[in-house]
């Protein structure tokens, strides 16, 4: 069934904590005790934030959002559930502070190529198909240099680093709240086109740029195609179109 926009709130119901291990995981235990969808669980710090791939998600005490979302959505839209979210984040982050940005595939917020917040999803079910799933979204807001970690110090920014103001994190929660319940509706109405052509459109990189792309079976280079239906990476490798889902650009070569 279709969600529908007074159906629930994104951030109702609310928990707010200055420290969590993580909010993936409480707001995975919040899943399985039948928590409504649209329950956010927001912690000024993370002692073991996770990104993708296994990666931690390094969580500077009051520097940025770190939010977990509980999401009940059918299983067709699962694919592109990263996409919408990201289309949320970065219209949230833009819309408050007048700062572009943009998606890095296939769940980085970026400007200027410098990260500057992520996006994971993960699933849980209790049978066959996924009955939850948790959005995770962290975004920098107030880090200066130095609040990051040395290894990724080079490659990651945030809002005051771009702008020189601070930022309220509950603002930006407000207007992401918003964004979300904008995008996720698309979702869950099969509106997968316009998701789609709103993701690729946002990306920091376009068709006909070669990307370097970490993949299972190593690195690869190829001409980026464009996107398919599932949100994958179209890449012509040689004289072949392939699909990548389960992949990382590296960088863009040209």
């Amino acid at each position: 069934m279709p969600v529908l926009l007074d159906t629930f709130r994104f951030g109702k119901p609310l928990f707010i904590f200055s420290l969590a291990f993580s909010t993936m995981d409480f707001a995975r235990r919040l899943a399985e005790l039948n928590f409504p969808e649209g329950t956010a669980v927001v912690a000024g710090e993370q002692i073991a934030g996770r990104g993708t791939k296994g990666r931690s998600w390094h969580s500077a005490r009051g520097k940025g959002l770190y939010v977990s979302f509980l999401l009940r959505p059918t299983t067709a839209s699962l694919n592109l559930l990263p996409a919408a979210a990201g289309l949320a984040a970065a219209e949230a982050m833009e819309e408050l502070s007048g700062v572009r940005v943009k998606l890095k595939w296939p769940n980085d917020l970026v400007h200027h190529n410098k990260k500057i917040g992520g996006i994971l999803c993960e699933a849980g079910s209790s049978g066959r198909h996924a009955d939850w799933v948790v959005a995770g979204i962290g975004l920098n807001l107030n880090h200066r240099q130095a609040d990051f970690p040395p290894e990724i110090s080079g490659l990651a920014t945030s809002l005051y680093l771009i702008t020189g103001k601070s930022w309220s994190r509950d603002l930006l929660l407000a207007q992401l709240g918003s964004r979300l319940q904008v995008w996720y509706n698309k979702l869950e109405k099969g509106q997968k086109d316009s998701i789609l052509e709103n993701f690729e459109g946002r990306l920091s990189f376009h068709r006909g740029q070669r990307l370097l792309l970490r993949t299972l079976e190593g690195e690869l280079e190829g001409e980026f195609c464009g996107l398919d239906e599932r949100g994958g990476l179209k890449l012509r490798v040689g004289p072949e179109t392939r699909i990548f889902h389960a992949s990382e650009i590296i960088r863009v070569l040209s």
